[in-house]
């Protein structure tokens, strides 16, 4: 297929095939093309010959349906690439290095890039012939051919601080803000266990959210069965489940709910009635195009309300210290992968590398974020952060970050305010989120920023949603899901992999 698409970019100077896509609803395979509008016009004269050749090297088994986007070589937009690109992909080089460190000349189907690079960097990246690496990985995305060429920076430019005296992000103006949440008293777990002291009240949730915790009075509530198939040494067995479909009420306000507890807790859910006031841990789900709640345990408790006012910076107007950048996706799709997903909401999937375990003693060295939108990931935001305190030999064999990568970096304090901009009215998606948003709290208390975001885990996704793996760590779900995930432990890039881990569950 690829050789066969190879050619018929070798047929056509100036056009290059991006993905394809295969509808078996039609039996149609829509075949995305770029093209440059100074070599290439998408004329029907050349429509029917790429239809034609389709068919003469792929054959006729689906029918072809052909979108060509228009991709000329603008200098803004290769500038904006080869960053995303460098910082994504080549974390090393990506030390000190701005924007700003790239210029671009084209002359024809012909890009030269010059890069400064710090002399540390400079001496690593050339050693290695990194600029062919790079060159490569640019000419997969458009329509030339790239020449790369290292250029160190001037002692005057290494020395430059990134770091530059902001009153707003010093003395933001607090605001009040109203809370309501209810402390839980006298738990007694009936289904699963509940380890929580406070929940969240239901009406507040509009999206789909994993690993909640709310109250609320059971209104009515019904046992029913379900017949499952599972597979032992080439047997098929159907064994028969019990599940429990129950509403709550809060403050007039109703939640259909439903709980599936294992084979053995089955007959407890008997022991939930009518009236009882309930608290529940689980996840806010989709079903025919409606919100209900899937909850994973259920204890009778008492609830009562707390409404708090407490004050917190506002939003930033504008990001001052870490940009976010748009984020492009240009690998290539084969015939018969999955529709593109589109669903509502704003999320921002984030994972952060620290100097330890232990959010009240240790650091955030890096944060690496994308946000989706509609189901697609629209941008991203990358930063190190200087902790102010060395990094052990441990966390850099595990994640490749060492003092003098971070030496340079603003420290927490500049970052938060624009990853709090970043992350406004998004619910917030992490691989094990109870880990990394620890640190962001710890942050955010000590610079009254409130990070007050539904939370979704995908690591409960991967265990509700792919059973039977070894274990649910991101490199076998990403493997599971056939996610490509390049420089594992680094922010950035397990961000992006579980976006796309994200996408694909929802």
């Amino acid at each position: 297929m690829q050789d066969a698409l190879e050619k018929l970019d070798n047929l056509f100077v100036g056009l290059k095939f991006k993905d394809a896509v295969y509808t078996e609803k039609n039996n149609t395979c829509t075949v995305n093309f770029l093209y440059n509008p100074d070599h290439f016009k998408p004329t029907d004269e050349n429509k029917s010959n790429i239809l034609k050749n389709l068919t003469d090297l792929i054959g006729n088994m689906v029918n072809y349906s052909i979108t060509f986007t228009c991709c000329p070589l603008d200098k803004r937009a290769i500038a904006n690439y080869t960053y995303t690109t460098i910082i994504n992909n080549f974390p090393a080089i990506s030390r000190n290095f701005a924007f700003d460190d790239i210029s671009v000349d084209i002359d024809k189907l012909n890009v030269i890039l010059h890069l400064k690079l710090a002399e540390s960097v400079y001496e690593y990246a050339s050693g290695l012939n990194r600029e062919k690496l790079i060159a490569e990985k640019l000419k997969e995305s458009f329509l030339a051919d790239f020449t790369v060429i290292f250029e160190k920076k001037s002692e005057l430019q290494q020395n430059k601080s990134y770091i530059k005296d902001n009153i707003e992000l010093n003395y933001s103006i607090k605001q009040a803000q109203d809370k309501t949440i209810y402390t839980l008293t006298e738990i007694t777990n009936i289904i699963g266990k509940n380890d929580y002291a406070v929940a969240s009240d239901f009406a507040q949730f509009k999206t789909p959210v994993e690993n909640v915790v709310i109250c609320g009075d059971v209104v009515n509530i019904s046992r029913a069965q379900y017949k499952k198939t599972t597979t032992r040494n080439g047997v098929q067995t159907e064994i028969e489940h019990t599940y429990y479909k129950f509403t709550l009420r809060l403050n007039d306000k109703y939640l259909h709910s439903v709980i599936f507890p294992k084979q053995a807790d089955e007959a407890k859910g008997d022991l939930i009635t009518e009236g009882m006031k309930v608290c529940c841990l689980g996840s806010f789900r989709l079903r025919n195009d409606r919100l209900g709640f899937t909850a994973s345990s259920i204890a009778r408790c008492e609830y009562k309300r707390e409404d708090i006012k407490s004050s917190f910076k506002q939003v930033n107007e504008n990001y001052h210290t870490v940009f976010p950048k748009p984020y492009v996706d240009y690998e290539q799709a084969g015939l018969f992968d999955d529709e593109e997903k589109h669903f509502p909401g704003t999320y921002v999937v984030f994972d952060l590398e620290t100097t330890g375990l232990e959010s009240t003693r240790d650091e955030i060295i890096e944060i690496g974020a994308c946000k989706v939108e509609n189901g697609r990931i629209t941008e991203i935001f990358s930063t190190f952060v200087n902790p102010k305190k060395h990094i052990s030999k441990e966390i850099t064999d595990l994640t490749g970050i060492n003092d003098d990568m971070v030496k340079d970096a603003p420290t927490i304090n500049y970052v938060l305010p624009d990853f709090y901009k970043f992350c406004y009215g998004a619910s917030l998606v992490a691989h094990n989120i109870a880990f990394d948003i620890s640190f962001i709290y710890s942050a955010a208390k000590k610079l009254s920023y409130n990070f007050d975001n539904q939370l979704i885990d995908t690591l409960e996704m991967s265990r509700n949603k792919l059973p039977g793996l070894k274990n649910y760590k991101l490199g076998t779900v990403v493997e599971r899901l056939n996610i490509v995930l390049d420089h594992a432990h680094r922010a950035v890039n397990d961000a992006t992999a579980t976006a796309k881990v994200f996408i694909k569950l929802m």
